[in-house]
């Protein structure tokens, strides 16, 4: 289990410090040209029309939906005869939600949660393939989701009409330019920081021989995971079965919110908008996907269904809002240490494999 082991200290600490300041500093530039670009009015006016009680009722369909996808990984586990309980399960989800959501680190939350289910049982391996099936299986349900709306539920059938636009279409546009050109600003300045200083190129390079060696693990354990899962069809289509529901009705509860919001859009543009951002929201660009989320929602709901900016916002606020609510459990589950077994020890784990 050396590829889960290097949670600690490792030789690859300075391109994971350089990695996590990197997109720091994409996720503040996002949030800065978000916020700066908007109505500060017209967000306090969304706020204040918002009813506390469909918050925390979308919240609690978030919540309970989390709970699900648990023992929807749970499933996965079981079928490679891992004998894994229900709390261990919901626990080390809730942990990797915590360090997704919350943690500006560069261990991912799937990493983690990988690394700490390995610890329950002695089929290591197994238990650890297991979150990334499950990541892979949540990635492509919403992944058909947004598919399936835009070619069904919204290709061909319009833009909405406006419904009082809070910035010019020129402003928009200007927008996406203006973070178009901060990203290569960014991308450029780092290229020509590390073609100019030695000790940067010689890091440049030991960080690409490392993404290389990881893309060929990678490669291995994708092959590993079609092995163990082969003759098991019927799990994975169940489980993609049930991601497709549950963040159904997550989405259908955000259009419930934007309701409340006063948003005048269909549900269509929901299912089509929050999906795909939530794809990208998965990549590394960004600090838990932060700034790129908020803006990405509230210009499409601008661009596609007419919606005032500040109204979008405020819809991407609250799920902010509520991703990191719903994550609260995660860290007090880690500062409670219940994320191993009561007879592990650290020292003891240490170079077990």
């Amino acid at each position: 289990m050396q590829d889960f082991q290097g949670i600690g200290p490792s030789k690859n600490r300075h391109s994971r410090h350089a990695s996590v300041l990197i997109r720091t500093t994409v996720a503040f530039g996002a949030i800065a040209l978000v916020f700066g670009n908007i109505e500060w009015g017209g967000l306090k006016a969304a706020f204040a029309q918002m009813n506390g009680w469909v918050f925390l009722e979308v919240l609690a369909i978030y919540m309970f939906s989390q709970v699900l996808l648990a023992v929807r990984w749970l499933i996965l586990v079981r079928a490679l005869g891992i004998e894994l309980k229900l709390a261990p399960a919901v626990q080390l989800h809730f942990i990797g939600l915590f360090y997704n959501n919350v943690m500006p680190s560069s261990i991912g939350g799937d990493f983690l949660r990988a690394w700490y289910v390995s610890k329950h049982t002695e089929k290591r391996v197994e238990a650890a393939l297991s979150v990334f099936v499950d990541r892979a299986v949540g990635l492509l349900g919403i992944l058909l989701m947004a598919l399936v709306s835009y070619f069904f539920l919204f290709k061909g059938l319009g833009y909405q009409k406006s419904v009082g636009e809070d910035a010019s279409e020129l402003s928009k546009s200007g927008l996406i330019i203006k973070m178009a050109l901060i990203g290569a600003a960014v991308l450029a300045c780092v290229a020509l920081a590390i073609l100019l200083n030695s000790p940067l190129r010689k890091w440049g390079k030991r960080a690409w021989n490392a993404i290389r060696q990881k893309a060929v693990i990678l490669a291995k354990r994708g092959r590993d995971v079609a092995c163990v899962y082969w003759r098991r069809p019927l799990v994975l289509v169940a489980m993609l079965g049930l991601t497709v529901l549950l963040q159904s009705a997550t989405i259908w509860s955000f259009w419930l919110l934007g309701q409340d919001l006063g948003i005048q859009a269909s549900l269509r543009y929901y299912f089509v908008i929050f999906p795909g951002m939530w794809v990208v929201g998965a990549l590394p660009i960004s600090i838990a996907g932060m700034g790129v989320l908020e803006g990405g929602i509230a210009l499409l709901f601008a661009e596609l269904a007419k919606v005032p900016l500040a109204q979008g916002t405020c819809l991407s606020l609250c799920q902010r809002f509520i991703w990191l609510i719903s994550s609260v459990p995660g860290g007090i589950v880690y500062l409670m240490g219940c994320q191993v077994p009561r007879t592990f020890s650290f020292d003891e784990g240490q170079g077990q494999g």
